[in-house]
Parts: C-alpha cells; sequence; structure tokens
C-alpha cells in the first residue's frame, strides 16, 4: 500500500484552519474561525496553523494573497467563468494556499468553505497528499458529504439529515460551535448599564431591542423587525441593528426611517471584539430570520444575560432550549407579542444569571477545547475518502 494510505500516528499533528473571509467579512464562519484559533492553539497535541484572506499575519497565522469576493475583479471573473465571486473568492485562496500544503504536508485541513473543500479534495487526489479533511458544516451544506473524511455536524437536525441521505455514522461528528464565554457573568447594575451606552451613543433611558446580522430582507427579514417594533404602542423601544451591509441596506434603511423616525433607531457596521458591548447595553435580543445553520448571536447574547426571542424552528430550539422565547415569525405581529415579556425577563437578575451559566456549560471553549482536539485526532486517524464523486 502506498504511503499516503497509511492511517495517521502522530500524537503532535499538523492541522491547517481555513478562512477565506476571515479578515474582511464579519459572519459566522470568519468569527468561528479566529476564536477556534485562539482556542485550540494551546493544545500541545496540535500544531495549528491559521490561513485566511485578510488582516494581518501573526505568529502561525498566514494571509494569503486572493481576490475578495467584493472585489470587481472576483465579480468579472466569476461572470466569465460562470461563477459568483465568491467562488472566485476560495479559487485564488487555494492557489495560494497549495504551497504551503506541499511545504508542511499538514495532517488536517479543517474549513467550513464548501468550494475550498472540494478544491482541497482534487488536489489531494491528484497530487496523491495524505492530509485528512474536515468541514466544520456551519452553512449548512446538504448530504451526503462523499468527498470528505469527517464532517462537524452543529446540530442534531443535520446530523440526522446526514445519516437519512447516506452518510455514515462514523464519518460525521455532533459537535458545536465553541465560543469564549467567561466562567462569571458580572452583575447587572443600572448605572453601570448607563456608562455603558454614552460611549456607544445610545439612548441612556429607554429600553434597547438588539439584532445582530447581514441587514438584509432576504436572509436575516430587518424589514420583519421593523414592522414589529413600529407595530408597538408608544412608548417604543430603541431598536439597534448590528451587521454587515450589503445590496438591500438601503432598503431596509429607508423602511425604518419610514416607520421608525431617525431618532428611534440605529444600522451599524461594528468590530467583531464590540460586540459584547453592545450586548451588555442591550436589553433584549432577537433575530427574525426562519432558519440560521447555528445562530451564533443566540449565544453570544445569551452568555451576556439577555433573553432571544426567535423564529420556532428545531435548530433554534436545540440552541437556546429552554432559555429562548419562541414565536411564529411568519405571521404578523407574532414577534411583537412577544417584546413586553421579554422586557419583563430582563429585569430578572437571577434569571439572567441562569442563562449565562447554561451557555457557558454547553458552549464555552473551557468545555468544548477537548471534544474539539479529539475530534481533529479522530480525522487524522480515519481512513482517507477516495470517493471518486
Amino acid at each position: 500500500m502506498d504511503e499516503w494510505f497509511k492511517p495517521m500516528t502522530s500524537t503532535d499533528l499538523t492541522v491547517f484552519l481555513l478562512c477565506p473571509g476571515l479578515g474582511r467579512i464579519r459572519r459566522g464562519y470568519e468569527s468561528f474561525t479566529q476564536e477556534c484559533f485562539e482556542a485550540l492553539r494551546i493544545s500541545p497535541e496540535l500544531d495549528l496553523r491559521l490561513f485566511k484572506g485578510g488582516g494581518m499575519d501573526g505568529k502561525n497565522e498566514t494571509v494569503l494573497r486572493n481576490l475578495s469576493r467584493g472585489s470587481v475583479i472576483a465579480r468579472c471573473a466569476g461572470q466569465l467563468l460562470r461563477r459568483d465571486a465568491y467562488f472566485i473568492e476560495q479559487a485564488t485562496f487555494f492557489l495560494s494556499l497549495r504551497r504551503h500544503l506541499t511545504a508542511r504536508n499538514p495532517d488536517v485541513v479543517y474549513f467550513s468553505d464548501g468550494n475550498l473543500g472540494n478544491l482541497l479534495w482534487h488536489w489531494r487526489r491528484r497530487h496523491r497528499r495524505g492530509y485528512r479533511l474536515l468541514l466544520s458544516n456551519g452553512g449548512p451544506l446538504s448530504p451526503p458529504f462523499p468527498r470528505w473524511d469527517l464532517v462537524q455536524q452543529l446540530a442534531s437536525p443535520y446530523f440526522d439529515a446526514a445519516q437519512l441521505a447516506g452518510q455514515p455514522a462514523d464519518r460525521q461528528v455532533l459537535l458545536p460551535y465553541g465560543f469564549a464565554i467567561p466562567e462569571k457573568l458580572a452583575a447587572a447594575d443600572p448605572a453601570a448599564r448607563a456608562v455603558q451606552r454614552e460611549p456607544l451613543g445610545l439612548p441612556v433611558e429607554r429600553a434597547i431591542v438588539l439584532s445582530a446580522g447581514a441587514v438584509n430582507r432576504s436572509h436575516k427579514r430587518m424589514d420583519y423587525l421593523i414592522r414589529e417594533v413600529a407595530a408597538l404602542p408608544a412608548p417604543r423601544p430603541f431598536l439597534l441593528i448590528l451587521g454587515q451591509t450589503d445590496h438591500e441596506t438601503v432598503a431596509v434603511t429607508a423602511l425604518a426611517e419610514q416607520l421608525l423616525g431617525a431618532e428611534n433607531f440605529q444600522i451599524r457596521s461594528v468590530r467583531p471584539e464590540q460586540m459584547p458591548d453592545y450586548y451588555r447595553a442591550s436589553d433584549i435580543f432577537t433575530l427574525a430570520s426562519l432558519s440560521e445553520g447555528f445562530g451564533r448571536v443566540f449565544i453570544e447574547a445569551s452568555a451576556s444575560g439577555l433573553p432571544c426571542l426567535a423564529h420556532d424552528y428545531p435548530v433554534a430550539r436545540e440552541v437556546l432550549g429552554g432559555d429562548g422565547i419562541f414565536g411564529d415569525f411568519r405571521q404578523p405581529g407574532a414577534l411583537a407579542r412577544l417584546f413586553g415579556p421579554a422586557l419583563v425577563a430582563a429585569g430578572n437578575e437571577t434569571v439572567r444569571q441562569a442563562r449565562h451559566r447554561a451557555v457557558y456549560r454547553r458552549f464555552s471553549w473551557d468545555v468544548l477545547r477537548g471534544r474539539y482536539v479529539d475530534m481533529i485526532r479522530h480525522c487524522a486517524a480515519s481512513n482517507l475518502n477516495l470517493s471518486t464523486d
């Protein structure tokens, strides 16, 4: 048998962690990848290397040259190749990655972007490389997954659906995203909250409803959220929307100005490291989308003690558990009816601390770090997935 078919036996594993959007895009993929790198780089079993598409080089962090999905060149190249700009970003990122694959010959390559994973599989097959492919299925991508050696499913509905579609149980693992959650949550202090709000330019005396996600209508349904807040009797809560802008943002902003008035809302893009300040300054959190691959923002908000309002679907139920406040957000008025009870719950310090403890025990890196290392070791020891599909 050729050398590249042999199972991995090393106890010091070289792992490539890849994210083309990191350093430029603010999505769940990027937030997870950065946190995962920070959490696992201290594990003595792993030689962890982060490769990203933007930002700055650092210790074991390398920025690879690529065409950003937001660039004119990427869009033009995509039109010529009948692909989207996102594919062009992944393909050019992969072209820069190849020399590192050859030079370091990693044991495991850990990624979230599906097209990048396909390119890695083709390269491995053609050049007889021995690295294993580990997909973090945060999209989620649809099963089955014939090209990858192990798939990390973030919630049980995805694990079950993949099995029904023919994905072998030994080629997937159920493991949620990890989060940088402090073990203790400071007690809420109204005076301290006012101090937190002033530097952020937020109203001191009003209740604040926070939502975080791409500022669009098609997926995050920010237009629905605006209409639901506008349906409340005065005095309404202040609406704060934080997220990446896109081609739909102008229409979302115009709707908020029309229904709420400029003094009653703000729409901002902020850096990931700033988000904890905004969670601490808010009263309740909501996301109006009808589905999410996981919903990292639910855990981030819950870790700050905020009550979370979500559409009632299986993944949200699993992620938020008994601490979520659910409704059928396909219906007008469904979210508006939840604001009153949520604001009452926001003022209960005992419940606030319980929310934090619940997510710390389930999702903190303190708890999950060892399971991630075990998953990577399991992937490294697996037989190569040699499917020709």
